[in-house]
């Protein structure tokens, strides 16, 4: 039982050191090295490492994180066919991604007028979700209050973004790809 229960708890190290707590088997001194060996979990995105790993030329080392992400507005309304909007809209996005260390390579919106795609590369410490959450709700922050009526006709409920979002990981390889799909929408 009491296996059973550390395991869940604490994961298959943490209950083999319990365990050797429990019968006596770890001096005081082995408890603290044990301890430092145990893994750290830090918050980490996908990473692509290049194959040529030499400091010269266009490697880009262990922090590549580049991530394509869809932004579709609520119910869909077409609201990018305002050119103060998009403005608006463009301004909001590049603050908040300085604000947080993120640096957006590639925006655009897209040909419906309900949608946003953009290249961005988000730091190691930050995940997906967190970096998705500053710049939607930057941006709605900013559009409402830069654009009242927004609130009054097409996003009645308060928000103007859906709530779901679309994300890939762009590798070395697809970089090229991916900016050449974004930078062909429209309003640009």
């Amino acid at each position: 039982m009491f296996v059973g229960i550390t395991n869940l708890l604490v994961g298959v190290w943490g209950a083999r050191i319990l365990m050797a707590l429990a019968l006596g088997e770890l001096q005081p001194t082995a408890q603290k090295n044990l301890r430092r060996k145990l893994p750290k979990r830090d918050t980490m995105n996908s990473v692509s490492y290049p194959k040529n790993k030499s400091t010269e030329g266009d490697c880009l080392g262990p922090n590549y994180n580049f991530q394509h992400f869809v932004f579709v507005t609520k119910y869909l309304n077409k609201v990018f066919d305002n050119g103060k909007i998009i403005e608006v809209a463009r301004e909001a996005f590049y603050h908040a991604a300085a604000k947080h260390h993120l640096k957006i390579k590639e925006l655009s919106f897209g040909e419906d007028y309900a949608h946003v795609h953009m290249e961005v590369e988000v730091p190691n410490t930050i995940a997906i979700g967190q970096a998705v959450q500053y710049l939607k709700g930057y941006s709605s922050w900013v559009l409402f209050k830069e654009i009242p009526s927004l609130r009054e006709d097409p996003f009645w409920g308060g928000e103007f973004w859906g709530k779901h979002y679309s994300n890939g990981s762009v590798g070395p390889q697809d970089e090229k790809t991916i900016q050449n799909y974004i930078s062909g929408k429209v309003g640009q």
